[in-house]
């Protein structure tokens, strides 16, 4: 949720920015090295929470103890959240839903762990500008050609039309950094212009695709279709956001896969 007076980041018409990461990056896979570039000493995985049935945030370790699953870096949502059934001959086993709340968001990392992870990342970035990239394709960005309802409970059509566009179109239709598989508009600001980026009616809140500050020495990634946030930085940034009690959050590396089928523990 952007708040009233939150700084939000400025257009950046110049997508070299992002040449950096685009020299790093040649294809679009579930490698934690091909969404965060493979030239950093440490990376972390900091998984997006959970929520139970009461709307409260969990944890991935809470849901594994609540499936009889193993929690480790690589697993996944869909093999910790469920439980076998009927052993596998020759493929997956049969699963059935063990976990009553909902799942992690994909694609956007929550508000309050946001702000925990710009808090760890506060001390080395000090007061250097960062870049922000935002996906083109979220729904919210380009309301041309989209169609929405507002539906009562009762059913009847409170409000529907074309959405309106969240930029103008000097920045809807202008440049963008083009990466494996994905294009981003990108922005400029303070770290914690991070918080500003979604959706400027305040409908549809989102984290940055990707940041990093100006001299490159850290770099968070947070893949559309990923419940899980990346970072890669020093050795000792990575130790405190791991350290941090604000993020539930695992040692990974570059090479490391976060595929759907790379949870071999929990199979």
């Amino acid at each position: 949720m952007i708040m009233p007076g939150m700084r939000r980041p400025e257009w950046l018409p110049n997508v070299d920015a992002g040449n950096w990461i685009a020299a790093h990056l040649d294809r679009l896979d579930g490698t934690v090295g091909q969404h965060v570039p493979a030239v950093f000493d440490a990376y972390a995985r900091v998984l997006h929470p959970p929520h139970t049935m009461t709307g409260e945030p969990g944890t991935w370790a809470h849901v594994c103890a609540s499936t009889g699953t193993i929690a480790h870096p690589l697993m996944q949502w869909l093999t910790i959240s469920r439980t076998p059934d009927v052993p596998a001959t020759g493929g997956w086993a049969t699963r059935h839903s063990a976990w009553s709340g909902s799942p992690p968001e994909p694609g956007n990392l929550p508000a309050r762990a946001l702000a925990a992870l710009l808090d760890v990342l506060a001390e080395p970035t000090g007061d250097q500008r960062c870049v922000f990239a935002l996906w083109e394709g979220l729904g919210w960005v380009d309301g041309r050609g989209a169609w929405y309802q507002r539906i009562a409970a009762d059913g009847t059509v409170i409000e529907e039309g074309e959405p309106p566009s969240a930029f103008p179109l000097e920045i809807l239709d202008g440049p963008r950094l083009a990466l494996p598989g994905r294009n981003y508009l990108l922005f400029t600001g303070p770290l914690a212009a991070a918080a500003g980026l979604g959706d400027p009616r305040g409908r549809w809140p989102q984290s940055p695709n990707l940041f990093w500050p100006q001299d490159h020495s850290w770099c968070v990634a947070t893949e559309i279709d990923f419940d899980s946030t990346l970072i890669g930085g020093s050795g000792s940034l990575i130790d405190a956001v791991l350290a941090c009690t604000g993020l539930e959050a695992w040692p990974v590396s570059a090479g490391d896969s976060l595929a759907c089928d790379a949870d071999v523990l929990n199979r």
